[in-house]
């Protein structure tokens, strides 16, 4: 079982996904130095992208082999982040229009696919303010800019809500209500993981 926790920054996705333990817990995994230079083609910031998530998803699919389910600090897809960006109306290089194409081949492939359970938090901006300033030790550049991208954020996963049904909760349950969960899930080939019919229909639902 793949699980995805999702929020903006300070909504508590790492202090939630942490508890369950280093093994089973995939973070984000930065790659600041790594990225196509800002001037680079479209398509060149959407392959890196891609590649990249792939490979996180990659790695949760080891840990569920291993421990049964994964606990992954943000969607390895990821594409939505390009898809609020646009919509918030700030620049960034990774154009949602190309990364549907890289993301889409990386589906059909099996490179990237779809979490048995969405679990996506909406934060009120001053509660995220306060455990930003709580939480001096990490760094939250753009904290703002962060705030701005919540209500697509959660359009994004209302889409993906209609999309994929019954696999979407705009909460982060008890540490041991979701464990339960998980031992009652029996394990089980996801005939919607990598279907690709499930992210055309995610873009037919997002607001144009």
């Amino acid at each position: 079982m793949i699980i995805v926790i999702e929020g903006i920054s300070a909504a508590g996705k790492t202090t939630f996904a942490r508890q369950f333990g280093e093994g089973v817990w995939l973070p984000e995994m930065p790659v600041k130095s790594q990225r196509p230079d800002a001037g680079a083609p479209a398509t060149e910031h959407a392959k890196f992208w891609a590649d990249h998530n792939a490979n996180r998803f990659k790695m949760a699919l080891e840990i569920e082999a291993k421990h049964g389910f994964a606990i992954c600090d943000t969607d390895p897809m990821k594409i939505h982040y390009s898809w609020c960006m646009e919509r918030a109306g700030f620049k960034w290089p990774d154009a949602f229009a190309t990364a549907a194409i890289e993301v889409r081949q990386r589906i059909e492939s099996k490179q990237l696919g779809f979490a048995d359970l969405y679990l996506v938090k909406r934060i009120e901006p001053e509660v995220a303010r306060a455990q930003k300033d709580g939480d001096p030790a990490r760094k939250r550049g753009n904290f703002e800019q962060h705030l701005a991208l919540q209500p697509h954020l959660l359009t994004w996963f209302e889409a993906l809500c209609s999309a994929l049904p019954g696999r979407v909760s705009f909460a982060f349950p008890e540490k041991d209500s979701l464990l339960e969960t998980i031992k009652s899930k029996a394990p089980e080939d996801d005939p919607r993981r990598f279907d690709v019919s499930v992210f055309d229909a995610l873009v037919e639902a997002l607001p144009t």
